[in-house]
């Protein structure tokens, strides 16, 4: 299946409906709507073309080079969104991305697709990207809710290292309380996906020309992976943070 020029003007005339229902209820928003369609233009553009010569080479360096570049740009993206110190975490924050992006990544594509070329840019670079962009949203609600929490209820962090507490103890509890309120939509999402979300790439691989069993068992199987990817990120995040986030004598340095 092939997407011509033709076929693709077509389908921006569905931009038509937006604008009108914008002009006719006098909505103010066709400077967004334009800014808005222009940026995913030339984004997705972009990321055809930086895509299209990955797998053109074909290089396993550059595929993890790439991979590694999405996850320090994820990573500022998350930490934007958790409202941290871009500067101070970006390196915890884009380790823990790259590695569950990579260990969940290898897993996948060695054991469950065995492709001929597992590392071949063709299936390692797309199942890394769904990886990654899963890992995002939840990634920033625990950070904020875990940095957050220490911070607005230090008493009870001071407390317990009065009290004989190591470090990891004490902030066990607050890890405990981030990965509770992060996962638990996460896998509100999972269980609903078909009632609330659209498995939009079950569809796009039915579209693609897939059998309908081999999409099932890859929608199920990526999003069991991505939370598999959720947890490792976390678990390596929060332990590389440390020596980031709370100075010699345990206590939490300015975050924000």
């Amino acid at each position: 299946m092939a997407i011509t020029i033709g076929g693709l003007i077509a389908g921006l005339v569905l931009l038509m409906i937006p604008l009108f229902v914008i002009y006719r209820f006098n909505l103010e928003l066709l400077r967004q709507l334009v800014v808005s369609v222009a940026k995913m233009v030339v984004y997705v553009g972009l990321l055809g073309i930086f895509v299209g010569v990955l797998m053109r080479w074909d290089s396993v360096v550059l595929n993890i080079l790439w991979v590694l570049l999405v996850a320090v740009l994820g990573a500022s993206s998350v930490l934007m969104r958790a409202k941290l110190n871009v500067a101070r975490f970006i390196v915890p924050v884009s380790v823990g991305l790259f590695t569950a992006a990579l260990v969940v990544g290898l897993y996948f594509v060695f054991l469950v697709l065995k492709p001929q070329s597992p590392l071949s840019a063709q299936f390692f670079l797309p199942l890394t990207g769904l990886l990654l962009g899963a890992m995002l949203e939840v990634n920033a609600k625990a950070l904020h809710i875990y940095y957050i929490g220490i911070r607005n209820h230090h008493q009870l962090y001071d407390y317990l290292l009065g009290n004989g507490a190591t470090h990891g103890e004490a902030v066990g509890y607050f890890v405990r309380r981030a990965l509770q309120r992060s996962l638990t939509p996460c896998l509100s999402r999972m269980a609903l996906i078909v009632v609330a979300h659209a498995p939009v790439m079950m569809w796009m691989l039915l579209l693609a020309g897939v059998d309908i069993w081999t999409a099932v068992g890859l929608e199920i199987l990526v999003h069991v992976a991505a939370l598999a990817g959720v947890c490792i990120s976390m678990a390596v995040t929060l332990f590389v943070a440390r020596r980031y986030a709370f100075d010699g004598y345990g206590r939490l340095k300015n975050v924000a």
